[in-house]
């Protein structure tokens, strides 16, 4: 204990001298002079702030001024000028832009993303892992122009961007997991997308390691991923695979497709030194050379969220195949999910998260019922298992990545999730990368996790303050940030985050939010193809 209060006085003291570095140093030319400054009312003024806006340029004292959801000015004011309908003193804090998770999940319909917010996220992209946003198996025909208009007037914390689902197309044109649709139903797919397209959507996601995204074949990837490129937008993927020995090939694989191309929570699985990691980077930086453009995003913690259908060979990996394998080719099936598990580092590194043995690891488990743990994976705990974090990943690799460049940070999470990178991503981020020995500065955190992921996205009026764009906006404490979210109590919030703006209006003050819902949701206008 006395260690993590070690680490936190050193934190704080950091962010500390960081913050009077700010007020001395200011940024030339980061405001209008007072003589032509704007004068009248506002509905909200954030006085004597320090200001990272999310370039990553240096800092610059300034106030912020808010008219409706808008930012109506960042600069210097003068004060006998200006009446607001409220006013926020700023005075020793952080102002920032608030962050945007390029990778989530969730059904804001359904669920409170208030763990998003908590932790400095006001914007969050769903429709990952190729299924479109909103989709529902129980309600398939409702479309994502249907399921954005019932949002629109349900509202949510954090506003609300989405993507078409490869997988959720693939369902709906009736293709499924055949190796490749037919004409008419690639076709189809193709319609589906437009539409989700011109409805908004910023672009497609693939889940080539799930089901039904893993039976596509590049010529399908391409008819898919270049519709949306010749339309402007992203497409984003779960790679056929993140192992060690596999990712580059997923990457060359995503590159072929002719449009921005993002690699979803880059990570390398096995992979155990800093130059692998290098080398991935050099890969995506030779297709920049070649004028691909190629980001991705990643999320601060070693462990995936994961089930064991990732351990079963492919002819075992629908259930009823599975359920096969165990009654005719059981000594098969164990054999190969000992060796996926050992290349994945041992049975150590899963830790079961819910059910009758959460909080055992599988190798503690099988030690405790006395037999292999393979066989205890089939017997007791079945198939898929129960929900699952694998420690897959390790901090020299995983490192490289959340400080290199093109790459902005995720979450990978969900409303009421296991996994504590649901509420502390974000805040890890500036504990853990910012804080001692620093990794990045705090205008380069700051920056990742705001105007680089809008820029990735193409959100083009979040992520910077400055006048004109949306008004999302964070207060961070002069004491820094700590994340609080543990295996034990995943969706902990974290503190620091004074105060968190939405579209204008205070979502959460003292950690305390509102009870009105500010979040908007987000449409992509797009070109035609």
């Amino acid at each position: 204990m006395q260690n993590v209060i070690a680490k936190h006085w050193m934190v704080s003291s950091l962010f500390m001298v960081l913050l009077s570095v700010a007020t001395t140093g200011r940024t030339a030319g980061a405001g209008l002079a007072e003589s032509d400054a704007p004068r009248g009312s506002y509905d909200l003024w954030i006085r004597n702030g320090t200001i990272i806006d999310g370039t990553g340029r240096g800092r610059f004292a300034a106030d912020v001024l808010v008219r409706g959801d808008t930012i109506a000015f960042v600069g210097k004011v003068a004060a006998d000028q200006i009446t607001a309908r409220r006013t926020v003193d700023a005075s020793g804090k952080i102002v920032a832009p608030g962050f945007i998770d390029a990778h989530s999940h969730g059904d804001p319909l359904a669920d409170s993303f208030l763990n998003f917010l908590a932790q400095g996220i006001t914007t969050v992209v769903l429709g990952q892992d190729g299924v479109t946003a909103g989709f529902d198996t129980d309600t398939p025909r409702e479309s994502l122009a249907q399921w954005m208009r019932r949002l629109e007037k349900h509202s949510s914390e954090v506003n609300i961007a989405t993507l078409s689902g490869h997988g959720t197309l693939r369902i709906l044109a009736g293709v499924g997991d055949a190796p490749k649709p037919s004409p008419s139903q690639l076709a189809l797919m193709q319609q589906i997308l437009r539409t989700d397209l011109t409805s908004g959507a910023f672009g497609l996601s693939f889940g080539l390691e799930y089901e039904p995204g893993r039976y596509a074949q590049v010529a399908e990837e391409k008819a898919l991923g270049d519709l949306v490129g010749k339309r402007g937008g992203i497409v984003m993927s779960h790679m056929r695979s993140e192992d060690f020995d596999k990712i580059g090939g997923a990457i060359d694989e995503l590159l072929q497709i002719d449009a921005h191309v993002h690699v979803s929570h880059i990570k390398i699985v096995g992979g155990h030194r800093a130059e692998e990691a290098q080398a991935v980077l050099d890969q995506l930086a030779s297709a920049r050379a070649r004028g691909k453009e190629v980001t991705a995003d990643v999320y601060t913690y070693l462990a995936s969220a994961s089930n064991f259908e990732f351990l079963y060979p492919d002819w075992a990996k629908r259930r009823s195949d599975y359920d096969e394998a165990v009654k005719h080719r059981r000594a098969e099936l164990e054999a190969h999910i000992r060796k996926r598990v050992e290349e994945r580092n041992g049975p150590e590194a899963i830790l079961l998260l819910d059910g009758p043995y959460a909080g055992s690891t599988v190798a503690a488990l099988a030690k405790r019922l006395g037999k292999p743990y393979e066989k205890v994976m089939i017997d007791d705990l079945g198939y898929g298992g129960p929900a699952q974090a694998h420690f897959l990943m390790s901090a020299a690799v995983q490192d490289v990545f959340i400080t290199a460049d093109h790459i902005c940070i995720s979450t990978d999470g969900a409303p009421n999730a296991s996994h504590p990178r649901s509420a502390g991503s974000f805040s890890k981020v500036l504990e853990d990368y910012v804080g001692p020995p620093p990794k990045m500065s705090l205008e380069r955190a700051i920056y990742k996790m705001s105007g680089l992921a809008a820029n990735i996205v193409g959100i083009t009026n979040r992520g910077v303050l400055s006048s004109g764009n949306k008004a999302d906006i964070l207060l961070i404490s002069s004491a820094g940030v700590h994340n609080r979210a543990t295996w034990a109590k995943p969706m902990l919030p974290p503190t620091g985050f004074d105060v968190i703006i939405v579209n204008g209006e205070v979502a959460l003050q003292g950690g305390r939010p509102d009870t009105h819902l500010h979040g908007q949701v987000l449409r992509r206008v797009s070109n035609q193809d």
